[in-house]
C-alpha cells in the first residue's frame, strides 16, 4: 500500500476533513497519513517511507528530501512551492508539482476587491458608520479610478486575469515581468515596464502576483516605497515576504504611501501587536484570496489527479522541475 504523507499546519487548517483524499487514494492502493510533527528529525522519520509527500507551506529541506526512500512525488496543494527545496528534489530525481490553476479567478477578484476597498477607504469608513457617523470629510482625498495606472508585478495566470477587471474600471494597465516575451504584453493590451523602478514611480495602484524566490524576497522595500506616489496603494495577495513588512509599516505611518491591502503576511497568523492590524489605511484579510467553494473543490481534485497520474506511471501536468525527465 502506497503511503501519502500529508503535512503542514496550513494544510490541516485548510482541509480539516481528509476523507476526499482517502477515497481518491484508494484508486492507486494508497492511504493518507497525516504527519503533524513540527521538528524536522521526527518529521523525516515519519515521511521516510512515503510514496508521496503532500504539503502546504511546510518547509521541506534538502535534509528531509535526502531521507526520502520511496518518494515518487512532492505535491503542494498551493500555487506557491517556495517551501520545497526544488534543487534538492531535482538532484534526487523527484518531481515537484503545484496546483497553479485552482484559484486564479478568486485571487484576481480578491486583489481587485482590495484595490477598490482600500482606495475607497472602506477600512476607515466602516467602523465609523457602525457608530452612525455620517460624515465623509475625514476620508479626503478619494480619487476616481478612471485613467489611473495599475502596475502589476508578475504577469502570470493571475496577473493576466486581473487585466480586464481593471480595464473595466477605466484603469490603464502596466506590468513588470522580465521573464515574458513582448507578445504576451501586446496580446493582453498591457504596457510593458522593463525597469521596476519605473513601475514604482508611475503606478497609482500596485498589485503583486509573483512567486516568492530569492529574487523577489523583499522586492518591495524602503527604497521602493521612497519612489512611490504619496497617493499610491499597494496590494499583496502573493507571498508576505515579497514586501519588507517593516518598511511597509514605516511607509504607511509616515504617509509615504496612501494605503495597503494585504492578504499575506511574513508570519501567519500574525502576532496581535502587528501594527498593520490596527492601521486605518490598511485592509488585512486572513490569506483568503484563494477561497471559494469552487476553488476549494478544485484544489483537492487537481492535487489528487496529479498524485494518481504520477503513481500510475504517467507524467505530471504541473511539474516545477521537468528537467528530471531529460536525464531519464
Amino acid at each position: 500500500m502506497k503511503k501519502l504523507a500529508f503535512a503542514g499546519q496550513r494544510l490541516f487548517l485548510k482541509f480539516t476533513d481528509l476523507s476526499y483524499f482517502n477515497r481518491r487514494a484508494e484508486e492507486i492502493d494508497g492511504v493518507v497519513v497525516p504527519v503533524r510533527e513540527e521538528d524536522d528529525k521526527p518529521f523525516t522519520e515519519k515521511v521516510r517511507d512515503a510514496s508521496v509527500l503532500v504539503v502546504i507551506a511546510r518547509t521541506i529541506t534538502s535534509e528531509i528530501i535526502e531521507g526520502l526512500e520511496k518518494c515518487e512525488l512532492i505535491q503542494t496543494l498551493s500555487v506557491g512551492y517556495d517551501c520545497v527545496d526544488v534543487p534538492a528534489a531535482t538532484k534526487r530525481g523527484i518531481p515537484v508539482c503545484n496546483t497553479p490553476a485552482y484559484c486564479t479567478d478568486e485571487v484576481a477578484n480578491h486583489a481587485m476587491t482590495l484595490i477598490l476597498a482600500t482606495a475607497r477607504k472602506l477600512g476607515m469608513i466602516l467602523p465609523k458608520t457602525r457608530g452612525a457617523d455620517w460624515e465623509y470629510k475625514y476620508t479626503k482625498p478619494i480619487l476616481n479610478f478612471r485613467d489611473k495606472k495599475l502596475g502589476i508585478i508578475g504577469l502570470g495566470r493571475i496577473g493576466r486575469t486581473i487585466v480586464p477587471k481593471a480595464k473595466g474600471f477605466g484603469m490603464r494597465v502596466a506590468a513588470y515581468d522580465p521573464y515574458l516575451h513582448d507578445d504576451i504584453f501586446a496580446g493582453f493590451g498591457v504596457e510593458r515596464i522593463n525597469d521596476i523602478d519605473e513601475l514604482f514611480e508611475t503606478a497609482d495602484y500596485i498589485t503583486i502576483h509573483a512567486l516568492l524566490t530569492g529574487e523577489t524576497r523583499h522586492l518591495v522595500d524602503d527604497r521602493a516605497f521612497q519612489k512611490m506616489k504619496k497617493t499610491a496603494i499597494i496590494v499583496n495577495t502573493a507571498r508576505g515576504d515579497i514586501i519588507d513588512e517593516e518598511a511597509l509599516c514605516r511607509a504607511l505611518a509616515d504617509g509615504r504611501i496612501a494605503g495597503a491591502g494585504i492578504d499575506v503576511l511574513t508570519k501567519e497568523p500574525p502576532a496581535p501587536e502587528n501594527p498593520l492590524l490596527s492601521m486605518d489605511n490598511v485592509i488585512v484579510t486572513p490569506h483568503i484570496s484563494w477561497y471559494s467553494e469552487e476553488s476549494f473543490k478544485r484544489d483537492m481534485e487537481d492535487g489528487m489527479d496529479e498524485i494518481i497520474r504520477v503513481l500510475s506511471g504517467k507524467r505530471p501536468r504541473y511539474i516545477i522541475n521537468p528537467e528530471i525527465f531529460y536525464a531519464r
